[in-house]
């Protein structure tokens, strides 16, 4: 790896989180790094992108985001350096507008004024309207074929949660869910979250055949509740 990367406990936050979320990052990571990966946080979304270009066979494209937004990912790498597996997170502010506000006029993905004129957002999630404050937009989850059925996905999930709380103090995690993932996040280990049932945005980004998508959303007692949980799971297989 030849971007920039950063330690957990780097973050200016890591040291406010619940006991049990700060507990729950490193026995987390420790779980994970005994699958055989290398755990790193990144704000090198350029190295993302490149990554996700080389893998476009098993990988949706990015969803595009605000250039002047905040970003972080979490990857898992094997012992030859490749990163096998992603999460990623863009800090939106919607103080002033919800999140359905913001993805209706494409704010989620562009800074104000810089969408392409072809694209289009219309939301009638329930959830997203009633998003206000720091929010995490969740992207850029991915596991290489090679890699899926070892427990990374979720678990990824869960650390980009984590480290966004510490990094951005957030409010809220959001991001869709493309109609055939939907039974991945109906399944054990995807935490306390509202997914909701149908795909109430509809977003026709430049170039991409996508459109049709669920709301996925998780608050903070939520994330707190799932700490602990995972916890108490990790004690119990030792």
């Amino acid at each position: 790896m030849s971007f920039n990367t950063f330690a957990v406990s780097s973050l200016p936050g890591f040291a406010r989180l619940p006991a049990d979320v700060s507990g729950a990052v490193a026995a987390l990571s420790a779980r994970l790094e005994s699958k055989g990966v290398s755990l790193f946080i990144s704000d090198d979304w350029s190295a993302l992108e490149a990554i996700n270009a080389r893998h476009a066979n098993s990988w949706f494209p990015l969803l595009p985001h605000p250039a002047s937004a905040p970003t972080l990912w979490v990857g898992a790498a094997d012992q030859g350096g490749d990163v096998v597996a992603s999460y990623g997170g863009v800090l939106l502010d919607c103080g002033r507008q919800s999140l359905g506000e913001k993805l209706g006029d494409l704010t989620v993905f562009h800074d104000a004024g810089d969408a392409p004129a072809e694209e289009w957002c219309f939301c009638a999630s329930e959830a997203a309207f009633d998003t206000r404050g720091r929010v995490t937009w969740m992207t850029a989850g991915w596991t290489n074929p090679a890699w899926r059925g070892r427990g990374l996905f979720h678990p990824l999930g869960h650390l980009l949660r984590f480290v966004s709380w510490a990094a951005w103090d957030v409010h809220w995690w959001a991001g869709v869910v493309e109609e055939e993932t939907v039974p991945v996040w109906n399944a054990p280990g995807a935490g306390r979250r509202r997914l909701e049932a149908r795909p109430a945005v509809l977003y026709q980004q430049s170039g991409v055949d996508r459109c049709a998508l669920h709301l996925c959303r998780f608050s903070r007692a939520a994330v707190t509740l799932d700490a602990g949980g995972i916890l108490d799971r990790l004690r119990k297989a030792a």
